[in-house]
């Protein structure tokens, strides 16, 4: 297994809103500081000289677009003057929704294949109070927050990551057969998968029955969008789930579509953060 799960924090966001910040730049002065303390914490289970070999922070998400697009927030924003030390400049990413992360680390990796560490924070904060994001029949009821992950590249190989999107409008039963294909065989993995209610999350009990699954959280989380997978194995691994060394595939699609799995390895040494709401 090449990829390494060296540590993972998921923060959810609740009440930070254009409205109770005062203004958008309020708001994203807000998460800015809340990225940068994530990704200390989560940069902690490294020492501070490999951390100075980290070179990409990718933020990932589905629905912080529009405050970007219209020029009223840029990047600096979500980079703070006080940087400290060791964390690297994050960039932003968008154009794949859900599966953004698996793109920027599939294509990170292809053109840097030596890279040691890469850290990636799914960003899902409904700032503009929308009600579009408070629910959906496409998904139930929403999740807001932060998850930040800490990957240690041991040896990269173009199967670890996959990208894709769907060729048919059956999309969710077309990406439960695609995790199929992947997962037939192995035994030694375990899927964790985007939280969905009942009506959608009986294609996956149907499709991938008999297959190990995390069990799904979108009656604790509701549905949070990229950051699914991850806080699943997050909330595993707070409670010591994780015992002894596992392989997981984390697999997140998008409503367009687009997709992404990452199979990563897990252990007890493998550092997991769930913080209150803020």
């Amino acid at each position: 297994m090449s990829l390494y799960l060296k540590s993972a924090a998921f923060t959810p966001i609740e009440n930070i809103t254009h409205l109770s910040s005062g203004n958008l730049q309020g708001a994203f002065g807000e998460i800015g500081k809340l990225i940068l303390e994530q990704s200390c914490r989560v940069l902690e289970s490294i020492s501070p000289e490999l951390r100075k070999e980290i070179r990409r922070h990718f933020i990932c998400s589905t629905m912080i677009e529009l405050p970007f697009t219209t020029g009223a927030i840029t990047e600096c924003e979500l980079n703070p003057i006080e940087k400290y030390q060791g964390v690297p400049d994050a960039s932003f990413i968008n154009t794949y929704e859900c599966a953004s992360w698996g793109y920027s680390l599939r294509y990170y990796l292809r053109q840097k294949p030596d890279t040691r560490y890469v850290i990636v924070s799914i960003l899902d904060v409904n700032v503009l109070d929308l009600s579009f994001w408070q629910s959906n029949e496409n998904w139930g009821k929403s999740g807001f927050g932060l998850c930040t992950f800490l990957l240690e590249v041991e040896s990269f190989h173009k199967d670890d990551i996959s990208a894709g999107c769907t060729v048919t409008y059956n999309t969710t039963p077309e990406f439960a057969t695609v995790i199929r294909k992947m997962a037939t065989g192995r035994d030694e993995l375990t899927i964790s998968l985007p939280f969905f209610p009942e009506n959608i999350r009986q294609i996956f009990t149907k499709l991938l029955s008999g297959f190990d699954k995390l069990p799904d959280l979108h009656g604790r989380w509701g549905h949070c969008f990229g950051s699914d997978p991850w806080l699943n194995i997050i909330s595993h691994g707070v409670t010591g789930g994780f015992s002894q060394r596992k392989k997981i595939l984390a697999c997140s699609i998008a409503l367009n579509g687009y997709y992404c799995t990452a199979e990563v390895c897990v252990d007890q040494h493998s550092a997991f953060y769930l913080s209150e709401a803020v």
